[in-house]
């Protein structure tokens, strides 16, 4: 009983420890344009182990909200598709009281045809 008491806490996995806490001392607030590059934007740094980022900003902000809202704007969602012909097709959910207490919840498929 002592040896397969002994034998089960041997076994027995240890937790792996936690990785190591990610330190940087680098902070993008504390940088600023140096100022003194020849094409006169400033994307030439002073110290060649340092890294400069450069870039031109767009018209109109740095993000372009108006763009974005076109493309992601949110409207219903509409699960139909041409299908050829001026023909769609369409999925859609119908629900129906058959009786006291009695639903009967579909799930359809419909086809519209021009005429």
């Amino acid at each position: 009983m002592g040896l397969a008491l002994l034998m089960a806490l041997q076994s027995a996995a240890l937790a792996p420890p936690p990785p190591p806490a990610l330190v940087s001392d680098f902070d993008l607030a504390t940088f600023r344009p140096s100022g003194d590059a020849a094409d006169g934007r400033g994307c030439v740094g002073r110290d060649p182990s340092e890294i400069v980022v450069c870039g031109r900003r767009r018209r109109g902000g740095a993000y372009p909200f108006a763009e974005m809202e076109r493309k992601f704007a949110v409207g219903p969602i509409v699960a139909e598709a041409g299908i050829g012909g001026g023909a769609t097709g369409r999925a859609y959910v119908e629900g129906v009281e058959i009786g006291p207490g009695m639903r009967s919840n579909r799930l359809m498929v419909g086809i519209k045809l021009p005429f």
